[in-house]
């Protein structure tokens, strides 16, 4: 019994030492000009995040913020006894309301505070994949592509040539309808050629059984902000802003007025970027 209980007291003993120890070298890491500048300074590398907005059934992302990771950023710059901002290593921090994994919400735009801006084109038949492919890449952007199941299994090469040029592909349904046996076989083949999974469902009008079914796939809906049906040109000047999800129809005067449409989108110092990287609420850059 003696001694457990001698044991015992070193173990105590050794608990306390450690305890110490740790506050030990923790007042002297504060106390340390790098410790005390970093602290200091790191309320003015922080940024807050941004809760996605819901409203009803719809939901605009969110952005992430960031924090600085006082530890890691000390120990960094302690090998070389010196602060520099340089060195500062930061965390992301999520919002408390988030995009992620909310499935059963219409996606009407990206955030706000992001001039970035996402094409996405309806791919019915094939006419004009390679035409609108020919534009993207004379102009250097990218776009969301979604494509019925029926038109990607006849035109595998084109659908291919598209991912290669960094355009997203995605689920336009089979025949011109979601359907429980069709949208995970078309998933499935849309894997099979750009070796990344589809993310998107697409509805212009809301759609609760399109909707559920989606979500049961753990996709998200797409109802975008600007529907481009006739006058292209003059409907998106209109109506651009920030976040927009701009959806043209695949016809003759889209093709035509494309190219204008994307130096004019340019010109207004946006950044066109796919549905997924608009919808990403990665901290702002």
């Amino acid at each position: 019994m003696k001694k457990y209980i001698s044991y015992l007291g070193i173990l105590i003993l050794g608990i306390f030492s450690f305890y110490y120890t740790d506050k030990a070298i923790d007042i002297v890491k504060r106390n340390d000009p790098i410790m005390k500048k970093i602290l200091s300074e790191k309320k003015d590398y922080n940024i807050s995040s941004v809760n996605a907005k819901i409203e009803d059934d719809e939901i605009i992302p969110g952005i992430n913020g960031i924090n600085v990771n006082i530890n890691k950023s000390y120990e960094k710059m302690k090998k070389y006894n010196t602060y520099d901002e340089n060195m500062y290593v930061f965390e992301e921090i999520i919002p408390e309301v988030s995009l992620n994994n909310t499935y059963d919400k219409y996606i009407t735009s990206g955030n706000e505070l992001k001039e970035k801006v996402a094409l996405i084109f309806k791919i019915g038949s094939n006419d004009y994949i390679k035409k609108i492919n020919d534009i993207l890449l004379d102009k250097m952007v990218v776009a969301t592509f979604f494509i019925d199941g029926s038109i990607i299994e006849d035109n595998i090469k084109e659908i291919k040539e598209l991912a290669n040029n960094k355009n997203e592909i995605e689920n336009l349904g089979f025949n011109n309808t979601y359907s429980v046996d069709r949208i995970e076989w078309t998933n499935n083949l849309i894997f099979s050629i750009v070796k990344k999974d589809p993310k998107f469902c697409y509805t212009e009008y809301k759609n609760i059984e399109l909707l559920n079914l989606c979500s049961k796939h753990k996709m998200y809906t797409i109802k975008p902000s600007i529907i481009v049906n006739n006058y292209p040109f003059l409907t998106i000047k209109k109506n651009l802003k920030n976040g927009s999800i701009i959806s043209l129809n695949t016809n003759n005067e889209v093709i035509k007025e494309l190219p204008s449409i994307i130096s004019y989108i340019k010109q207004k110092n946006y950044t066109l970027v796919t549905v997924d990287e608009l919808l990403n609420e990665k901290t702002l850059e």
